[in-house]
Parts: structure tokens; C-alpha cells; sequence
């Protein structure tokens, strides 16, 4: 049988949190038409206007992104079919989170009624610093722990004999929020705070 190594693994955690500067906004536009083609040209040139208006505002090409599309039968209440639904969806990156809102709603203005509004997020453009913090006070942590159970069994600590990363990420926004208030007014958005988390194992060694 194996020898065991001698020590001591831990788990260790770090939060920092951080003021979000990006919104991330997933647009669409759906159109039901009689075929597929009518239904892809009309939902195509509705996205293209949602894109075109945030260029107008200077949202750059990189931060633009499809993100999906379809085309499937159109039903109506009675399960007959009516046409064809087309779907098309747009990731936008919008870097100044005092004018996003304006910007989605242009976008959404823009579209007319076959704009869709699917989600809202919020991102950290360059999480390094944070994130190196993150990883200290996850280290902090993992040390606090095992030179407790070392000082419980007895033992002094000694090199730290491997170390682990657990991937981490970025918490859901806390105290957050973003509401509709129609297609000509302006969405108000408060942005909160995101959580950037690491979480790290570390081996010990016992001394002697």
C-alpha cells in the first residue's frame, strides 16, 4: 500500500468585489412572415438596424457579436400553420454603463416592433488586479485553516508541497438592477457590484 503523505490539504477562498464598467446587453428581433425567406430578410434588417444605431453611438465592431438565430413554423391557437418565425440575436458590449441604457433603448427604438430584449449583464473589462487579490486572500485563507489543523495534531507546518487553482469566476451582480420604461424613454441602470472569486487548494507538508 502507498505511503500517505504526510501534511495537511486545504481549501481556500477569496472575494473581491468590483464596481462592473461593462454592460453586456443580448438583443434580438423576431419576425413572423409567410415564408422563410420574407421572415429571414425582415428579421435580418431589423437586427441590422439595432446594429447600425449602436454604431451610430459608437459601440465598435469588436464589442458586436451574433449570437444565434432560427427559423421555425409559426403556429396559431388552433395549431394551424400561419408562417414562418425567424430569430436572429446580438451580443452588445456597451463600455460606459452611464450610457448603456440610452443605447439599448435606441437599439430596441430602432427595431421597431420586432425588437426583443433578452438579457442584461454586467462584466469587468480587466479583472487583473482584483483578481490577483482575490487569489492572496484565497492563499490567506487556505494558511489560517491549515495552521489551525496543524496546531490541533501537533504539527508545525512546513513547504507547501503542491497548490491548485479551483476555477473561480465572477459572482452574480448584487444589488443591481435594470428596468424597461419603453421604447422612446431611456432604461435606467444601476450596475451594483460583482463579486471576483478564487478559490485555491494547497498541500502542506508537516515538519519532521
Amino acid at each position: 500500500m502507498p505511503e500517505q503523505p504526510s501534511g495537511v490539504t486545504v481549501s481556500g477562498t477569496g472575494r473581491v468585489p468590483v464596481r462592473p464598467d461593462v454592460l453586456v446587453a443580448r438583443l434580438g428581433a423576431e419576425v413572423v412572415a409567410g415564408s422563410v425567406q420574407d421572415a429571414l430578410d425582415r428579421c435580418s434588417a431589423a437586427l441590422a438596424s439595432m446594429a447600425a444605431a449602436l454604431r451610430e453611438w459608437g459601440v465598435a465592431d469588436a464589442d458586436l457579436g451574433t449570437a444565434g438565430a432560427s427559423v421555425y413554423a409559426a403556429h396559431d391557437q388552433h395549431g394551424n400553420q400561419r408562417g414562418w418565425t425567424a430569430t436572429q440575436q446580438l451580443n452588445a458590449k456597451l463600455r460606459d454603463i452611464g450610457t448603456a441604457g440610452d443605447l439599448v433603448s435606441k437599439a430596441i427604438a430602432a427595431a421597431g416592433d420586432a425588437a426583443r430584449l433578452h438579457d442584461l449583464s454586467f462584466e469587468v473589462a480587466d479583472d487583473t488586479k482584483p483578481r490577483a487579490e482575490a487569489r492572496r486572500l484565497a492563499f490567506a485563507d487556505a494558511r489560517a485553516k491549515a495552521t489551525l489543523y496543524a496546531e490541533l495534531a501537533g504539527r508545525e507546518l512546513g513547504a507547501v508541497h503542491a497548490v491548485a487553482e479551483v476555477n473561480g469566476g465572477v459572482a452574480p451582480v448584487r444589488d443591481s438592477a435594470f428596468m424597461a420604461m419603453g421604447r422612446a424613454a431611456s432604461m435606467p441602470v444601476e450596475a451594483g457590484s460583482l463579486d471576483i472569486t478564487v478559490a485555491v487548494t494547497v498541500h502542506w507538508d508537516f515538519v519532521g
